[in-house]
């Protein structure tokens, strides 16, 4: 293989770049922009500089393939520079609606930036084929694409571990400071402007002749016959074996089964586009059969899905995942059929009907994120309304007791909110801001711990598990603990299974007995002989259990995670942090605790 001279190097730089001005200088500015941001120090502020990155994420892909459109259907120098100013307009468009600050703003933008990325990703793979009849060009074109994507991305790597590795030399040998963010600052740049920039200068000038190419990899026969052939029939086993454990036993399917599915899909449609410019040769006609009845046997795994998502959502409420789910569900129902009765069988279909559907579901009042929003407000309306904490539209402070399972609920939808959307949807609730710092513009809200206390609730973050699980129950560090009557501390004690202290000398020994739920702790006092107290945890690890249930809470009352015992001679207080307990059934085992001890030791001689 001959090996380009810099000179030729150099060369296709600038005829890429001539090639590619857009493209390229998009790579440049959301580089320049992600550097900046990397260097920051101190608190986050408010930047256009996010602004700037996540548009020039979205500019990439779409003004390469739009680049690759016209160039495949020879708009024209004026065309091609035209629609590409129109892209950058259009995600200059968008980017006005990414928050200034993204250091705790709700998740949905960055959701929304991957779907939209996937999209123009795969306009770029589909773009210059859209009302083209050629489908083996399609495929030489999709393959070039991909394969020059991957070697643009390992060159990257490797060029990225050689300059850091050299970055640690400085350091190590020559006492150059250089600090650890500069590695990542290196990655960025190489991944940012180098990768992009190689992988457009592999791209073929000439379009128009990959439509002739005939030629197929072994290799990628080899692939799809033992690899992923393999992996088809493996899923389809075991999802056709659940299948028939439902039919017997009667019962639901559960939603994990619904990542299976859409496993087992994509591997079968990977391993079809891929087979594709083969399955006509006689030699292989078995592709057209097994083809054949992979779409046919996927009909009942696609009813089988939409069961196990409409459980979760009649359960719980829609949310990103759950409608994200039934959307490809959707889009399976208009590509199966397709597959199953077309002659043609378009492989293009594929990717632009999952380019045209990541587009659809990503704005509007259908969107993704607006339908599960307002589904989980509809939820957390009910919650409320039923235990009389709104009331005409108003949150009224809660003074009864509420049940756990609808604490749970609350406490589950508030954590959601928190997370992925923020509490803007029901601010018309409450009197006072939501936001953390007030201010209109900051995309920052409270904590959901917070915003349970004006509805006079106890937040609790839930793992959906009442049947078993762990049980994380942590004290309330806003509030100062009892110290008094004490005169000595064991700051920050982790006490799990065989945990000692002492064992080899000291003043101070405990240990934990068996069952978790006893500590022996011993101190000596003056004279040397050791004062021995078992401190019993049941009685309050029951009480925790029954007032919080299977959940993860925080902001426990202090003195509700605080254990005692003292005698004649020790008294020893223990004011735990944090317990960890496995729930199985009905059956409650600690883990681990975590707290301070203190005590205090009579010093008067101990027993002869």
């Amino acid at each position: 293989m001959k090996i380009p001279s810099v000179d030729q190097v150099f060369r296709d730089a600038r005829r890429s770049l001539l090639r590619f001005p857009l493209a390229i200088l998009d790579a440049l500015i959301g580089t320049s922009a992600a550097l900046v941001l990397m260097d920051h120090e101190g608190p986050p502020t408010p930047t256009f500089l996010f602004q700037v990155l996540f548009a020039a994420i979205l500019g990439f892909p779409l003004l390469a393939g739009l680049a690759f459109t016209a160039e495949k259907k020879k708009w024209g120098s004026s065309a091609s520079l035209g629609s590409q100013l129109a892209g950058v307009l259009l995600v200059s468009i968008y980017a006005l609606s990414v928050p200034p600050q993204l250091n705790g703003a709700p998740l949905f933008h960055v959701i929304q930036l991957v779907l939209l990325t996937v999209g123009m990703v795969l306009f770029a793979f589909v773009g210059p084929y859209v009302l083209n009849n050629s489908i083996s060009g399609f495929w030489h074109y999709s393959k070039i694409l991909l394969m020059r994507l991957i070697v643009a991305y390992l060159y990257g790597v490797v060029l990225w571990a050689g300059l850091a590795v050299a970055l640690a030399a400085l350091d190590n040998l020559f006492g150059v400071d250089i600090p650890m963010k500069r590695y990542g600052e290196l990655w960025a740049f190489i991944q940012g402007v180098f990768t992009p920039w190689f992988f457009l200068a592999g791209v073929p000038e000439d379009l128009e002749s990959i439509d002739s190419l005939t030629d197929y990899p072994k290799s990628l026969k080899m692939f799809s016959q033992y690899i992923l052939f393999p992996l088809v029939l493996t899923y389809f086993v075991i999802l056709y074996a659940y299948i028939g454990k439902i039919l017997f036993a009667w019962d639901w399917p559960q939603g994990w089964v619904s990542k299976l599915i859409l496993g087992f899909i994509a591997t079968g449609f990977v391993w079809v586009m891929l087979l594709d410019p083969i399955r006509e040769r006689a030699e292989n006609q078995w592709i057209k059969t097994t083809s054949r009845w992979l779409f046919l046997l996927s009909i009942p795994l696609v009813v089988m899905l939409f069961l196990a998502v409409w459980r979760r959502v009649s359960e719980y409420g829609i949310t990103e995942g759950r409608y994200l789910a039934m959307a490809l569900g959707v889009w399976l129902c208009i590509v199966v059929p397709y597959f199953i009765f077309s002659k043609k069988k378009n492989i293009l279909v594929i990717p632009a009907t999952l380019c045209l559907a990541s587009f659809l579901v990503s704005f509007g009042p259908w969107s993704v994120f607006a339908v599960s929003e307002q589904s989980q407000i509809a939820r957390l309306k009910g919650l409320l309304e039923r235990n009389k904490i709104l009331v005409n539209g108003a949150v009224q402070s809660n003074h009864d007791s509420l049940s756990k399972a609808d604490t749970r609920q609350i406490s589950s939808v508030l954590s959601y909110l928190s997370d992925f959307h923020g509490f803007g949807g029901i601010q018309p609730w409450f009197a006072e801001s939501l936001k953390r710092d007030s201010q209109a513009s900051s995309p920052i809200y409270r904590d959901p711990s917070a915003v349970a206390s004006l509805m006079g609730l106890v937040y609790t973050r839930v793992w959906q598990n009442p049947g078993g699980g762990i049980i994380i129950l942590n004290a309330d560090r806003d509030h100062p603990r009892q110290i008094g009557g004490y005169d000595r501390m064991l700051r920050a004690q982790r006490l799990f299974k065989d945990a000692v202290l002492g064992a080899q000398g000291g003043d101070v020994r405990y240990h934990m007995a068996p069952g978790m739920f006893v500590l022996v702790f011993a101190a000596k006092r003056q004279g040397g002989a050791f004062d021995s107290l078992r401190i019993d945890f049941q009685p309050v690890v029951e009480q925790l259990v029954k007032n919080y249930g299977s959940a993860i809470t925080d902001k426990v009352p202090p003195e509700e995670m605080t254990v005692s015992a003292e005698d004649a001679h020790l008294k020893v207080k223990i004011n735990l942090w944090q317990i960890r307990i496995k729930k199985q059934g009905e059956e409650n085992t600690p883990i681990a605790y975590e707290g301070d001890i203190l005590f205090m030791v009579d010093k008067g001689k101990g027993p002869e």
